[in-house]
């Protein structure tokens, strides 16, 4: 048995959860059609407008403090805001300039805090001890107009851990994500084009249990995403790209996946348009730096 110094071990333990919650966290972006339609007039226009509705959202959920989908939809902005403008601009700046991407990270964490803060309050208007049942993993019984709910919350947890850096304070709330997703799924498996499918893709993709079927389950699930997409959400394919062909090392599977996810016409489905635009956009941002993700 070959020896692995402690520090290492730990530092490359952490580096793989960040992968995992980067993968699944771009699934409340990337697979949505809730992508805010600012987030692609420009990165520049949207700093300075995205942050002017947060303070109209703050005050509407403080005048209607009961009321469930104000909740709901400040998060929305929050999440797609903080993963799709500042944690992109964190990821891209961290080899050329460290100390700005540690603040769009930093920005980006506070904004996920608070979104996980006003779903769980949303959830808990409707179920009692919401918060703790998750915490213990108890049986709820949710409806059909709940799978938005679980959805987004589990985007502001992964999006917490990611923000981050896996501070062990929001790490303890990895398992939390999969019970929200198969919570959610039970209700409603082809939700959205599919993008419960594609998140679980996501998730057994990274599975950490050492379950030997995993990245079994992560395929079929992908299967079932493309077909209920009718293979027009680029992000399956791009994070099948970054997360299955890098790890396998297949250069050819990983230049093929990210060709069909830019191959995709934008316009077939309104739905999927602006998310379909994002994935692209990483793809082809994936495609140039292929020499430093494979070592042949």
């Amino acid at each position: 048995m070959n020896y692995v110094h402690p520090i290492r071990y730990m530092n490359n333990l952490k580096k793989y959860f960040l992968r995992t919650i980067h993968t699944i966290i771009s699934f409340f972006l990337l697979s949505s059609c809730a992508v805010n339609n600012n987030l692609m007039v420009g990165s520049e226009i949207a700093e300075l407008t995205m942050p002017l509705s947060f303070e109209t959202q703050k005050r509407k959920i403080q005048k209607n403090p009961n009321n469930r989908l104000f909740y709901l939809n400040a998060s929305k902005s929050r999440i797609t805001y903080a993963y799709g403008i500042l944690m992109e601009k964190g990821d891209r700046l961290m080899y050329s300039d460290y100390y700005k991407s540690r603040e769009y990270y930093s920005k980006s964490l506070d904004l996920f805090l608070i979104s996980r803060n006003y779903l769980i309050n949303a959830l808990e208007i409707k179920y009692e001890d919401f918060s703790q049942k998750m915490r213990n993993n108890e049986k709820i019984d949710f409806e059909i107009e709940d799978i938005d709910y679980l959805y987004w919350l589990s985007g502001s947890i992964a999006g917490s851990i990611q923000a981050s850096q896996g501070d062990p304070q929001y790490l303890i709330d990895l398992p939390k994500i999969k019970w929200l997703l198969e919570n959610a799924i039970s209700l409603k498996p082809d939700w959205e084009n599919g993008s419960l499918s594609a998140a679980m893709m996501s998730v057994y993709l990274n599975d950490l249990s050492g379950d030997k079927n995993a990245q079994k389950t992560a395929l079929s699930y992908f299967d079932l995403a493309e077909k209920q997409s009718k293979g027009l959400n680029a992000s399956i394919y791009v994070t099948l790209a970054e997360n299955y062909a890098v790890s396998k090392q297949n250069k050819k599977l990983f230049i093929e996946l990210l060709d069909k996810a830019i191959s995709i016409d934008v316009n077939e489905d309104k739905n999927l348009k602006q998310s379909n635009k994002l994935s692209q956009s990483r793809a082809k941002w994936l495609k140039s730096r292929v020499d430093d993700l494979f070592y042949m």
